[in-house]
């Protein structure tokens, strides 16, 4: 059986784990706040209906299946860390990369007309100084993805909730 679910009705309350705020015992931890505040819905819907028209009888049949997840403002505010996405980095490389390469090639080709080449030396140039942009973007994410984002779950991880006063503090 997974641990969190075990753990929401466990409220620490030991000596050491103290509210600096109010001085309360009834503390818990952030972790388990969030997952308080998560709620799944999935809801199955069926339509049937039958019509007459002028050209002839029809039936309608249908079904959906919807699914959600709500979350509320305490759990969105006690959210863990994430890791910066590759996906996202890519993505964005990309579409800024062909639209300004786009626009260097206009300019080169159809306004300044002295470079009929597709490899001018501005487009060349762009290409290099963004794919060098690009693995510097990529070393950036990794590092963060391996130390600051881990630094960041652990303190997470580490932090309690008052309930009482909201007062979050970081034990250990």
């Amino acid at each position: 059986m997974n641990n969190t679910h075990n753990s929401q009705l466990c409220f620490v309350s030991s000596k050491d784990l103290r509210c600096p705020n109010c001085n309360s015992t009834n503390v818990k931890k952030v972790s388990l706040a969030y997952q308080e505040g998560l709620f799944c819905t999935a809801s199955h819907t069926r339509f049937s209906a039958g019509a007459a028209g002028g050209h002839g009888p029809g039936i309608i049949i249908g079904k959906a299946i919807t699914r959600g997840l709500h979350q509320s403002l305490l759990s969105e505010r006690l959210s863990p860390p994430v890791k910066w996405s590759y996906r996202k980095l890519i993505r964005w490389w990309a579409v800024l990369f062909l639209s300004i390469d786009w626009i260097v090639f206009y300019v080169n080709t159809f306004v300044i007309k002295n470079f009929p080449h597709v490899l001018s030396p501005p487009v060349t140039r762009f290409a290099l100084l963004s794919a060098a942009t690009f693995v510097l973007l990529l070393v950036l994410f990794w590092r963060h993805n391996r130390s600051a984002y881990k630094r960041q779950y652990s303190k997470w991880d580490r932090s309690y909730l008052c309930p009482r006063c909201g007062t979050l503090t970081e034990q250990g």
